[in-house]
């Protein structure tokens, strides 16, 4: 009697799982409450496995997601996905990763994105007379959501192949690394990065609020250009160690 019952258990398990993760996703989207500022466009597949052709957040467009389902994530009572994401973005963007949804909230694993640095040039507050060349990379192996931002971040994000021109000599950084983490609701940001032109230090903290802290500072090296080293009055004084310091805040 008792094998009976697991038997039919288990048979009504695997049909609802089944039944679930083979609904077609625009079906499922469509019963779900909108998200201001979200738009998915170009839908196809079904939970299991599908893709969106691109998706456009607060009009930006973050481009094309794939997706497949972890089906045996869903007996520990979590939504899991392999995704594959950015192709088509406004930022030329590409990752992939691991992110789901589970009793204590959605998380990311795994998670690698490389973009060109120059991209964020195009986001710039002001023109600045400054080009920069390379590849940002982001490593993720740890994220746990939470209001405003997470409640957990365990990142690291590198300058590739780095340039810095600008109209009065260019400067090689090297490698420039940075640490991420959440502390507090804020994320924050460490940063270094050491060549023979230049080595400077930086810590940059999102608030809940979207306010922002940039402090830091950076000290010329032997290969800086002199043309530029003549212009670095307008920067400020250098400390003892010929250090120039730099704070700055403002709100997203």
């Amino acid at each position: 009697m008792k094998f009976k019952l697991f038997t039919t258990f288990s048979f009504v398990i695997v049909l609802l799982v089944s039944a679930v993760v083979h609904m077609p996703v625009s079906w499922v989207m469509q019963q779900v409450p909108p998200v201001r500022g979200l738009e998915i466009e170009g839908l196809q597949g079904t939970l299991f496995e599908g893709r969106a052709s691109n998706i456009r957040w607060q009009r930006q467009n973050l481009g094309q997601v794939n997706w497949q389902l972890a089906p045996a994530k869903l007996l520990t009572g979590k939504a899991e996905f392999n995704v594959r994401f950015g192709r088509g973005s406004d930022l030329n963007v590409t990752g992939r990763g691991v992110v789901g949804y589970g009793l204590s909230g959605a998380y990311a694993e795994n998670v690698f994105a490389s973009m060109p640095i120059a991209k964020l040039m195009d986001y710039s507050p002001m023109p600045l007379p400054v080009t920069l060349e390379g590849n940002l990379e982001l490593s993720v192996p740890s994220y746990v959501w939470a209001m405003p931002y997470c409640q957990e971040l365990d990142g690291r994000l590198t300058w590739q192949s780095g340039a810095i021109g600008t109209p009065l000599g260019d400067i090689p950084p090297g490698l420039a690394m940075a640490t991420l983490d959440c502390q507090s609701g804020s994320v924050k940001a460490q940063a270094n990065q050491e060549s023979d032109a230049i080595a400077s230090d930086w810590a940059v903290t999102l608030k809940p609020d979207q306010r922002y802290e940039l402090e830091g500072g950076f000290t010329p090296g032997a290969e800086f250009p002199e043309t530029l080293r003549g212009q670095l009055g307008f920067v400020g004084r250098p400390d003892s160690n010929g250090r120039y310091p730099i704070k700055f805040t403002g709100r997203l």
